[in-house]
């Protein structure tokens, strides 16, 4: 009875380490990021010597903290404008300026949605973009009659 007992015991211990041993190796990994000197003012750090853990990379803020300008990050027409441009000619490329002038219109004072303008009178794809007033968010993209 005794040695059942010890042999139970330590399998109890085996298991509850190797439980430990996995949340740990879970929880706290210790991933570390060689960023090089451009981020050092001075030469008192050596390249490569610099190091950051992963869990610091992340950028998560509270919402509550985030402070929206009273006209959001997309007050106007022409603000909308570029933005959906830049956008649109990095998916699209050039042929996006053809489809000037843009018409523009706030949806519910919330959203900028910009079209591009269908040339000569006919039909043909134009440019729309939905982007969010309060912070710049894309919505939609997309090629469309």
């Amino acid at each position: 009875m005794k040695r059942k007992t010890i042999f139970i015991f330590l399998v109890a211990i085996i298991i509850s380490i190797s439980c430990v041993g996995y949340y740990l190796y879970i929880y706290y990994d210790r991933t570390e990021y060689v960023i090089d000197d451009i981020y050092a003012k001075d030469d008192s750090i050596p390249k490569g010597t610099f190091y950051i853990h992963a869990s610091d990379l992340t950028l998560d803020y509270p919402r509550e903290k985030i402070i929206y300008p009273d006209d959001g990050y997309v007050p106007n027409e022409l603000t909308a404008a570029r933005i959906a441009e830049a956008v649109l000619v990095s998916k699209y490329g050039e042929k996006i300026y053809g489809q000037k002038p843009y018409r523009i219109n706030l949806i519910k004072d919330s959203i900028w949605v910009v079209n591009g303008s269908v040339t000569g009178g006919g039909y043909g794809e134009n440019a729309h973009i939905e982007i969010r007033k309060k912070d710049g968010k894309i919505l939609k993209v997309f090629m469309g009659c």
